[in-house]
């Protein structure tokens, strides 16, 4: 690769990572009246992008010749870093099922459990909440088209133009949740699109711990004669 094409990958590769950061970060630093719901479907999105970002680093390495040398660390790290990451995801669709059937239940729940959950989640920051996801969706486009840039060939990686399409479709889902249900429940939007999120970003964490156990079978293999 060139280096106006690897510079303009790792440009791409920056524009991602501070989609997730800014996923992390502001996901927690949006305020409102509301304990857990506000910003949990900003913060969800770092599931699915955090493999992202992985899977960008390791192109990094590759591009720049240095993953023939990690090849077999590698392996293992992604292993590790894939299995964690589902019993982490595992989790957070359990705490998240749970929060939504909470929030439902006592929306429904006239007059007192609908009194209680205008009182902790009416005030949901709908507008905010947008401007970062339209930040982030900006960040994640812009990205693909340095991507696109720096070598066409890259839109070919079928298991990376999934993984984008999952990262900016979420991205798209919850924003548009929010956008199209009255404020008074769009910290539940929040939530269902945080579930949705959390079910893509385990799902794609299940698709890289299948590969990453058969990296680390090869890397044995190539080492330990059969």
């Amino acid at each position: 690769m060139t280096p106006r094409k690897l510079l303009f990958f790792i440009l791409g590769f920056l524009c991602f990572l501070v989609g997730v950061l800014a996923e992390v970060g502001m996901g927690f630093a949006i305020p409102s009246g509301g304990q857990d719901a506000p910003g949990v479907g900003i913060r969800m999105l770092g599931l699915i992008d955090l493999g992202l970002a992985w899977s960008l680093f390791l192109m990094v390495l590759e591009f720049a010749g240095i993953a023939r040398w990690l090849s077999r660390v590698q392996g293992i790290v992604t292993l590790i870093l894939s299995f964690l990451g589902i019993l982490g995801g595992i989790i957070l669709i359990v705490l998240t099922f749970t929060l939504l059937i909470l929030m439902v239940s006592l929306l429904v729940a006239a007059p007192f459990g609908t009194i209680a959950y205008l009182a902790i989640w009416a005030d949901f920051p709908s507008a905010e909440v947008r401007a970062v996801l339209g930040m982030i969706m900006m960040m994640k486009l812009l990205g693909l088209v340095f991507l696109a840039i720096s070598n066409p060939a890259i839109l070919k990686n079928k298991g990376l133009i999934i993984l984008l399409l999952f990262s900016i479709g979420s991205t798209f889902i919850t924003a548009l949740l929010i956008a199209l249900v009255p404020g008074f429940v769009a910290a539940i939007a929040d939530v269902i699109g945080a579930l949705i999120s959390a079910i893509l970003g385990t799902i794609w964490l299940v698709v890289m711990l299948i590969g990453a156990i058969f990296a680390v079978i090869r890397a044995l293999r190539s080492v330990v004669p059969v």
